[in-house]
């Protein structure tokens, strides 16, 4: 057995993608054992760096119970872990709060931290005693700074800290037990394995303080694109040497910019693509990629993009010719028409008073989500509805250069 343990969070197996449009034949059964396929991995990993234990930092689960089907593939897995010595230390998360018997309970070699305080247990590891601490959230929302109830005491070795918990506001995630880079180092833990947040994160450096992240990105949200794994970590006493990632997605969430200022026309736009699509299926090293493109800048081509139904027509003709490694998600577009801003702004034109319109509103973000709103609805096939999740201020700027390049075509810039 080797000096080394892995550190995990935020599985959440079983459980549904969002925020994703229809797919393919034949990509739904992939999908749906995503989640679990990573959970393998995670198990294979655990075996082939031969770590002492697995530390798993909450939502193991996307609700208290699991699913059968999760609960299943996670007995087989850990049968595997024990029969190869692997210990194995979870806590409960927000999405799966031990409000009851945790589906855990009662496996051998497992040990489920209980909820609301925080408890200890010491064993003997490959370099002398490991203490590892950790709790469990007994409901949904826990508003309080679990971090502060962690003590070190006074077992020798190696201590690890295990806390599914919110430093500082996250973007997308919901404020749960708030506490501070400065609570958890007080504790005097060796390793802080920490769950809630889905994108990697070292927070401290001494003592080490680590998001894992998610095990699988679960949609096409800027937090869940990328790589996504664990994290292995190498000690030896009461040090810790190192920590690395390791990725074991399965599906991968990408999202790439194209700029249209130098495409001349429709075949060079796809061409474009098509070299920026091959370059992020081949960094995902045989995974299935999902991709959500968005094309930036001005140009010409303007005036194809924002006719109805293209975007979505050039992502199902691009889809219909991929393999089994890419899927084009979504195609969006916040470029704009072949026109300077504020050479417009300048003149004397009607366009420019339409501008002025918009910049007024820039200001007035309120009244800025009303028009938007009211555009969103009354042109379903404009460019609008594929940004309906992007921010008031890039779909202001959308609406603003649909309005221009329309009066462009018409002349109305004279």
């Amino acid at each position: 057995m080797s000096n080394r343990f892995i550190h995990a969070a935020d599985l959440h197996l079983d459980s549904p993608f969002v925020g994703i449009g229809t797919l393919r034949e034949g990509l739904d059964d992939v999908m749906r054992d995503a989640s679990l396929d990573a959970w393998d991995a995670l198990v294979d990993c655990c075996l082939a760096e031969d770590v002492a234990f697995l530390v798993l930092a909450g939502d193991l689960f996307d609700r208290a119970d699991g699913t059968p089907r999760g609960r299943s593939r996670v007995r087989r897995g850990i049968e595997r872990l024990h029969a190869a010595g692997i210990r194995v230390f979870a806590i409960h998360g927000n999405h799966d709060p031990l409000s009851g018997r945790s589906p855990l309970q009662g496996l051998e070699g497992v040990t489920v931290f209980r909820k609301d305080v925080p408890t200890s247990e010491t064993f003997e590891g490959p370099t002398g005693p490991v203490t590892v601490h950790g709790v469990s959230f007994g409901k949904r929302e826990v508003t309080d700074n679990l971090a502060l109830a962690f003590e070190r005491g006074d077992a020798p070795g190696l201590h690890v800290g295990v806390l599914h918990c919110s430093l500082g506001e996250r973007e997308g995630h919901g404020h749960y037990a708030p506490c501070s880079v400065g609570d958890l180092v007080a504790a005097r833990m060796d390793y802080w394995a920490l769950g809630h947040i889905h994108a990697y994160s070292e927070e401290n450096a001494e003592p080490p303080i680590v998001y894992a992240g998610t095990l699988q990105g679960r949609s096409p949200k800027s937090g869940e694109r990328g790589p996504h794994g664990a994290v292995v970590v190498e000690f030896e006493g009461d040090r810790v040497l190192s920590h690395r990632r390791v990725e074991l997605d399965r599906v991968r969430f990408e999202a790439i910019d194209v700029a249209i200022d130098e495409l001349d026309d429709e075949a060079a736009l796809e061409r474009e693509l098509r070299r920026r699509a091959a370059s992020v299926v081949a960094a995902a090293d045989g995974r299935l990629v999902l991709l959500r493109v968005t094309l930036t800048g001005r140009g010409p081509l303007h005036e194809v993009l924002v006719r109805d139904d293209y975007l979505a027509g050039l992502r199902t003709a691009l889809d219909d010719q991929e393999d089994a490694e890419l899927v084009w998600e979504r195609i969006a577009s916040t470029a704009g028409p072949a026109v300077d801003l504020d050479d417009l702004r300048q003149s004397n034109a009607f366009a420019a008073e339409v501008l002025a319109v918009f910049d007024e509103l820039a200001a007035d973000p309120a009244a800025a989500e009303q028009l938007l709103e009211g555009l969103t609805a009354s042109f379903t096939d404009s460019a609008l509805v594929g940004l309906a999740t992007e921010d008031p201020v890039t779909r202001l700027a959308v609406a603003r250069d649909l309005a221009l390049g329309l009066l462009l075509e018409q002349g109305g810039a004279a």
